[in-house]
């Protein structure tokens, strides 16, 4: 009978207990930058805060798949609430800002906050967390992006890890102090 030795017990016996702490915790998306509430957001936490904006949407991920159904909310209710640092003056300084969705694998998407609002833009654009009543899995888990006004589907981002704002008066301000 062949026996692990101590040291190679003890290593198997850390890996099980890692891969079991991380199986229970729930998958999440980090938002972060210039807002004043950053934080993690799984999809818990989105169905209590949000459970008022839940919507089915229909969606086609790309040009040769069937239609699908997904269960998500609007992406601007979440920037809403972690609410972004703007400030007072220059007039509509919210819409100078950029949103960016990360997903695992380095995809980046961009958005400018002014496409995403009524007033302006009102993209359509949706994080989801499940297709045909299933949750999302894999690669795509926790959240994807359908963005129903794009004609394409280059932003229908999957596996979404984080998302970021940025501040673009402060950014451009920056660019042209390092002329």
């Amino acid at each position: 009978m062949h026996r692990l030795s101590c040291p190679a017990l003890a290593l198997a016996s850390i890996l099980f207990m890692t891969l079991c702490v991380f199986a229970q915790q729930p998958a999440t998306l980090v938002v972060r930058g210039a807002v004043f509430k950053p934080g993690p957001w799984s999809v818990e936490n989105l169905k209590q805060q949000f459970a008022n904006q839940i919507q089915t949407i229909k969606f086609t991920p790309a040009e040769d798949q069937l239609q699908q159904i997904g269960t998500g909310i609007p992406l601007l209710a979440l920037i809403q609430t972690v609410a972004p640092k703007t400030e007072k003056v220059p007039k509509h300084y919210d819409l100078t800002f950029l949103v960016i969705l990360e997903a695992r694998d380095s995809y980046r998407v961009f958005f400018s906050l002014a496409e995403l609002l009524p007033q302006c833009g009102h993209a359509q654009v949706w994080l989801i967390w499940d297709v045909g009543g299933k949750p999302l899995s894999g690669k795509e888990a926790p959240f994807r992006l359908v963005v129903l006004s794009d004609e394409g589907h280059d932003r229908y981002i999957y596996g979404i890890a984080s998302v970021n704002l940025v501040d673009g008066n402060k950014l451009a301000n920056q660019l042209a102090a390092g002329r």
